[in-house]
C-alpha cells in the first residue's frame, strides 16, 4: 500500500496559541497555563526535541484535559516514536473534544487501517465529507476500500484523489496487465 502518511503537528494553531499565551494576568488560569505549555511543546517538537514536547503536552493535558491541540500533538509525537497504541489513544481523546477534527480523524485512520480497515473507511469517509478537497484522504480511502474488497469505489476515490492532486497518480498500484484476447476458433 502506498497510502499517505499522517498529518503533522497542529502548527496552524501556533499563531492563536501564542497570542493567547501572551495575554492574561499574573495568575494564569489552568487553561491559560496549558496553552502556554502547548506553545512551548510545539516549539520543542518543531525543533526535534520530542522528549520536552511530550512532557509539555502531558503537563498541558493535566492542567486542561480538554486541550485539543495538546492531545493531537502528543499523538503525533507518539506516532514519530512508533507508539501507535498511545497515538491512537491521544487522537481518540482529541476526537472526544472535537469529533470533526479532520487531522485527528486522518491520523487515527492511518494508524488503524492495517488492523481495522473497515474503521479506516469510516474515518477517511468522515475526513472527505469535512474536507472534500483533501486529496490524500481520498487516496487513502481508496486503499482502505480496496482492502475491504470494494474495488469499484476504491478506483473512483483514487480518481478523485488524482483529479485533486495529479502527483498522487504515482502512488497508485500499477494496473494488472489485461489478458490477451483468446483467439476465436474458426469453424
Amino acid at each position: 500500500m502506498f497510502a499517505i502518511a499522517k498529518r503533522g503537528v497542529a502548527a496552524l494553531a501556533v499563531g492563536p496559541v501564542i497570542a493567547l499565551a501572551g495575554c492574561g494576568s499574573a495568575a494564569a488560569t489552568p487553561a491559560q497555563a496549558a496553552t502556554t505549555l502547548v506553545t512551548s511543546g510545539l516549539k520543542a517538537q518543531l525543533s526535534g526535541d520530542l522528549a520536552t514536547a511530550a512532557s509539555d503536552y502531558q503537563q498541558a493535558i493535566q492542567l486542561d484535559g480538554n486541550n485539543l491541540v495538546a492531545h493531537y500533538d502528543l499523538g503525533t509525537i507518539y506516532d514519530q516514536q512508533r507508539s501507535t497504541a498511545e497515538a491512537v489513544s491521544e487522537y481518540q481523546a482529541a476526537l472526544v473534544i472535537d469529533p470533526t477534527f479532520p487531522d485527528a480523524l486522518f491520523n487515527l485512520a492511518v494508524d488503524t487501517a492495517g488492523t481495522n480497515p473497515q474503521s479506516a473507511v469510516v474515518l477517511y469517509s468522515r475526513v472527505v465529507s469535512l474536507q472534500p478537497a483533501y486529496a490524500a484522504a481520498w487516496l487513502n480511502l481508496g486503499f482502505a476500500l480496496m482492502t475491504v474488497g470494494d474495488q469499484v469505489q476504491a478506483k473512483a476515490d483514487w480518481a478523485k484523489a488524482v483529479a485533486l492532486d495529479p502527483t498522487l497518480a504515482s502512488r497508485l498500484p500499477k494496473a494488472a496487465p489485461s489478458p490477451s484476447p483468446t483467439p476465436t476458433p474458426k469453424s
